[in-house]
């Protein structure tokens, strides 16, 4: 199976476990098409199933939003709901059951006055939330036996706390079915939430790994030690106050869970400042530090009206939105300018701080609800981390900026290198080689001036060193600068040097190459170098008598492999010759993928394979 096959039925399987429940249909009572009466404030007796709730004001039940529209305040934290309904149109279903699509926060749910249902609240039911998750998730409540009045009129009566700014969530479907049809629903809509939460929790871990995996190996300050807190920081929050985590009903000690939950949050804002600050490389001025100082004393804002040590309050989450939104403008600003100047590193956070903008904007527009009722999260579980990938991918980017200065200056080298090499090559053919030229004529003239005397034996032996001169001389030129390269490509050098090594060592060398294939000046050039070395190792170190040259291509890529009989090596000892590593260093620069394999006695294979 290809990746792209991987994508589609990842993708498919995510469609079907969303659309699945949306096809189930079940006969029962729609309740989210009756009108809800809604009141701010807590009393027991708001339960009761005789209580006269006609002063309460009549709306739909309530999404996450409307507070303000409902007559709340930043204190007020307990409101209720109430339907009533009538129970004979539910005389044919056997065993009944409250199913919700979508539940967050801290609920207590009445039928005619007795509780039969609540979560994430303690005992008494007055005293506020309970130490585990209340993330959203669908939720079915199955009725006690003799408590639904199957003649008459029923009253549910829902109590929610309310922890945050907008933290409570009910949403529809909300209805009264039968048990096995709402489980379906449920199960389904769960394991669609779990699945999508996880792959934003997934996004995080890995985006932690890489930058651990990184700060490992850097070698200079890029700020990654600051990154690496704001992980460690919130991680434990998206793990504990996940959709896995509330399925699995994880619960924690009430002084721990609000504090790692709700306040720990907030100081993943602090060494993100540090990290974008010096990664972007600016200076931090005193009403930066003024707004991280604010940051970390905001969780221990006294607060009269909690119930738990340390939590974040309806006032608190909104000047904590007001910090968060300073520190992203700050960040925002530093990146745009440091876009302005054309500095490279100021994209990935400008990628990140954009995704942010519009998360919120779209949160403003009361898209939250839509999000919540949807996919179970809210636009901040994709979003953050989205975010801090981007940051991991600035964090990681001036070392990979390093690296492609490094492999500049290598190629720099190589570059030089081979001028040079022509250069000398040159300066040997013309100069050296024409003077010699020279000398064998002026010799072979004076040798027929001397034709029959004991002197003619003696110029045709010089005669016979000049010319052996001249040949090694037009060799290492030929080595120093193969001109067949250029006029006639790497397939007919790779034949000619073979030639050259065939005739002056009398090795058994085989040659196997597709003149068919074509390769870029620079391509060739490092080929033929690699090459070279190859068969210059496998004559003076291997003690080879037979190699093997094969140049093919293979599904679109190529591949160069020399092979010998000599006595080989162990190739799985680090090597320090300048030989292997200049192999190494022109294979990456071409693009393409080493492979050494040789062992003692068993000769050696090597082997260049291009990667695209």
């Amino acid at each position: 199976m290809t990746p792209h096959h991987g994508r589609i039925l990842l993708l498919g399987i995510l469609l079907l476990l969303f659309i699945w429940p949306l096809g189930v249909q079940a006969k029962g009572l729609n309740l989210a098409e009756i009108p809800f009466r809604f009141t701010i404030g807590d009393s027991k007796d708001y339960a009761g199933p005789t209580y006269d709730d006609s002063g309460w004001a009549e709306y739909p039940i309530l999404l996450s939003g409307g507070w303000a529209e409902r007559g709340a305040g930043l204190d007020d934290r307990i409101f209720w709901q109430r339907v009533t309904f009538d129970g004979s149109a539910l005389a044919d279903i056997s065993s009944p059951a409250l199913h919700i699509g979508v539940l967050q926060g801290g609920n207590i749910f009445y039928l005619n006055g007795v509780e039969f249902a609540r979560v994430a609240m303690l005992d008494p039911p007055y005293a506020g939330l309970v130490s585990d998750n209340n993330m959203p998730l669908p939720r079915t409540f199955a009725f006690p036996p003799n408590l639904l009045n199957l003649q008459g009129e029923n009253v549910l009566a829902i109590r929610s706390t309310r922890n945050g700014l907008e933290n409570t969530f009910l949403s529809g479907p909300i209805e009264i079915i039968e048990e096995v049809d709402a489980l379906k629903k449920s199960n389904a809509r769960t394991a669609f939430f779990i699945l999508y939460n996880s792959l934003s929790v997934f996004v995080l871990v890995l985006a932690f790994f890489i930058t651990f995996g990184v700060w490992l190996v850097a070698r200079k300050d890029t700020g990654l030690h600051w990154l690496l807190i704001a992980f460690v920081v919130l991680l434990p929050v998206c793990l504990l106050n996940s959709s896995a985590a509330a399925y699995l009903e994880w619960k924690f000690p009430p002084a721990l869970f609000p504090f790692f939950v709700l306040n720990l949050s907030s100081y993943v804002l602090v060494p993100v400042i540090e990290f974008s600050a010096i990664h972007l490389r600016v200076r931090i001025r005193w009403y930066t530090r003024m707004l991280q100082v604010a940051i970390l004393a905001l969780p221990f804002i006294p607060d009269g009206t909690a119930d738990f040590l340390f939590p974040i309050s309806r006032a608190d989450t909104l000047i904590w939105s007001m910090l968060s939104a300073l520190t992203f403008l700050q960040i925002s600003i530093w990146a745009i300018r440091g876009a302005l100047h054309r500095d490279s590193r100021a994209y990935p956070v400008i990628v990140g701080a954009a995704v942010i903008w519009i998360s919120t904007t779209m949160s403003l527009l009361g898209l939250e609800d839509w999000a919540l009722r949807t996919t179970g999260s809210g636009f901040g579980a994709v979003t953050v981390p989205i975010f801090l990938l981007s940051l991991t991918w600035a964090g990681i980017q001036p070392l990979f900026e390093a690296k492609a200065r490094l492999a500049e200056a290598q190629s720099e080298v190589l570059r030089a290198q081979e001028h040079e090499r022509r250069r000398v090559a040159y300066d040997i053919h013309d100069g050296v080689g024409q003077w010699l030229s020279t000398i064998k004529l002026n010799l072979q003239m004076l040798q027929g001036q001397h034709r029959g005397t004991s002197a003619e034996s003696g110029f045709s032996e010089v005669v016979g060193h000049v010319d052996a001169a001249i040949s090694d001389t037009r060799r290492i030129a030929h080595d120093l600068s193969p001109a067949m390269i250029e006029k006639k490509g790497l397939a007919a050098a790779i034949r000619s040097h073979a030639d050259i090594i065939r005739h002056r060592s009398g090795l058994t060398v085989s040659v196997d190459v597709d003149d068919s294939i074509t390769f870029a000046p620079t391509v060739q050039g490092h080929l033929y170098r690699i090459f070279q070395e190859a068969l210059q190792n496998a004559v003076r170190h291997g003690k080879a008598t037979a190699i093997d040259i094969r140049l093919a291509q293979e599904k679109k890529k190529y591949c160069l492999e020399i092979k010998d009989n000599g006595i080989g090596f162990d190739s799985t000892v680090q090597s320090d010759g300048l030989g292997l590593k200049s192999m190494r260093q022109r294979t990456e620069l071409v693009g393409a993928h080493l492979d050494v394999i040789s062992s003692p006695a068993s000769g050696t294979t090597l082997r260049v394979t291009s990667r695209n």
